[in-house]
């Protein structure tokens, strides 16, 4: 099968060529990127997303004991120097948004709200694969630090520390992704609070349930203009959203299977071309995309979503879509890259046409696979307590 190919796959080349290329050894910090050939990058410029999606990965694939040996050392060790270099503790606290990993001087300070999710989502598999009580701490600490510097009068979250527009619904639905962790691998009776304040912006914002889609951008209000591009959709994260409502759903008992079936209709109605197994990167309300590009990660939301649909019904054409979406990439993204690599973006003649190889896709790749492994029951929210309200 296509899907255990793909399984064996990365952790048998994938983890093992990210944890030597992608670490600096003498540094102790993960990369932004590989070059095309397979080596490291040489600008030294990292996201503190990236370095905090390499950390989740190693931390969580280490927590499943699939991690190649020595990686959660190297988790550690990085998240040590990520804590280091980019921690703000002052009056609008939070980790700044990008560092130079040969100077570690700070890059871009700016306290940005999907950065920090991601720090978020790291700590919590940092802390399931080791109980060590400093994640504790740190994640406790970064959720105080979300709300004090990026609450936003009109509900949610400011995109940054500076206020910046349009606000976008991606960076909360990384949030949501991490809150999700934290209730999947804690007991803590916060969490699920946490969590239910932001799913509620699915529906309260994201979701235009008049057109069945998943809106990206906004104004300051949430209000929908061409002023803020309001009409530029990305099916990736439509199928992405699907992944994170059946999550949602497994934790609470909520029903939400119109919702899942609605986002991946409409992904595959306006970002697949007939005749492609491919979602192309962008779409606007009302047309399919013109794109003339596409990226790898939302081929693997894609395989994921029906990974999430054939989980809940059992449908086998939802298995036989999931199976061909893998045989696919195995004969584009992975085809002629250097091993445990793969070519992030095609043209619509499936030429590639990346400059690097980001590591941000091996967090994507990732968490597919991790749909492909014997499942841990988690912990259940259903008796947690009520919600907070939200802002007004």
């Amino acid at each position: 099968m296509e899907l255990d190919r793909l399984k064996t796959y990365f952790i048998d080349d994938a983890l093992p060529k990210w944890a030597s290329a992608a670490y600096d050894e003498q540094r102790g910090h993960f990369m932004e990127a590989l070059q095309l050939d397979g080596s490291p990058e040489t600008s030294g410029i990292v996201r503190t997303r990236t370095a905090a999606r390499l950390i989740y990965v190693y931390a969580h694939a280490s927590a499943l004991d699939v991690a190649p040996a020595g990686s959660l050392q190297k988790a550690e060790r990085a998240f040590g120097n990520l804590h280091r270099v980019a921690w703000n503790a002052g009056a609008r606290p939070g980790y700044a948004r990008a560092f130079n990993r040969f100077s570690d001087a700070v890059t871009d300070p700016e306290r940005d709200l999907y950065d920090n999710a991601c720090v978020l989502l790291a700590l919590a598999w940092l802390w399931k694969a080791t109980g060590r009580p400093v994640y504790r701490r740190h994640i406790k600490n970064l959720i105080a630090a979300i709300d004090r510097t990026l609450a936003d009068p009109f509900g949610g979250w400011a995109e940054d520390s500076t206020g910046t527009v349009p606000r976008r619904q991606n960076p909360h639905m990384h949030y949501l992704e991490a809150s999700l962790a934290l209730c999947e691998t804690d007991d803590d009776p916060h969490y699920p609070l946490v969590e239910a304040r932001l799913f509620a912006l699915l529906h309260d914002h994201f979701y235009d349930e008049s057109q069945g889609l998943l809106r990206e951008s906004f104004g300051p209000r949430w209000e929908l203009s061409d002023r803020y591009q309001s009409d530029r959709l990305e099916p990736g994260h439509m199928c992405e959203w699907v992944w994170l409502v059946r999550r949602h759903a497994a934790l609470t008992g909520e029903d939400d299977d119109a919702l899942c079936v609605a986002l991946l209709s409409t992904a595959l109605a306006l970002g697949r071309a007939a005749g492609s197994a491919f979602l192309l990167d962008d779409a606007s309300v009302g047309a399919p995309s013109s794109g003339q590009y596409r990226r790898l990660w939302p081929q693997t939301e894609l395989l994921k979503a029906f990974l999430m649909q054939h989980r809940a019904h059992g449908k086998e054409e939802d298995l036989q879509q999931a199976e061909a979406v893998a045989a696919a990439l195995f004969r584009s993204y992975l085809k002629d890259a250097p091993a445990g690599c793969w070519h992030d973006r095609l043209d619509l003649e499936g030429q590639s046409v990346a400059k690097t190889i980001p590591a941000s896709s091996l967090y994507h790749l990732w968490t597919t696979v991790v749909e492909l492994l014997p499942k841990a029951k988690a912990p259940s929210c259903t008796d947690a307590p009520q919600p907070l309200a939200m802002s007004a």
